[in-house]
């Protein structure tokens, strides 16, 4: 079963269009009501950090890949297993 690269893409891109919406929602939530206090200001900056950093590093990582490419997902497993009482 050959899979393609750019399936785990479009799977990343809805698991980050998920962790997007609940990073704005709790991004307003922060700043509406509890952005005037030092801890909210540092809580705030630590989270954007750790998101950026993140994203920067994911981006590094997968610059660099063919996404029209495929990898055989059960090749080896199923290349051992002796299928000739199967009718061809």
């Amino acid at each position: 079963m050959l899979i393609p690269y750019y399936s785990f893409g479009i799977l990343y891109l809805v698991i980050l269009a998920i962790f997007l919406f609940f990073l704005f929602l709790n991004m307003y939530h922060l700043v509406r009501f509890g952005f005037f206090d030092f801890s909210g200001k540092i809580s705030t900056f630590l989270f954007i950090s750790a998101w950026v950093i993140i994203f920067f590093f994911t981006w590094l990582l997968l610059k660099d890949v063919n996404w029209l490419d495929t990898f055989d997902m059960f090749g080896e497993i199923l290349g051992d297993i002796n299928l000739s009482f199967l009718p061809e």
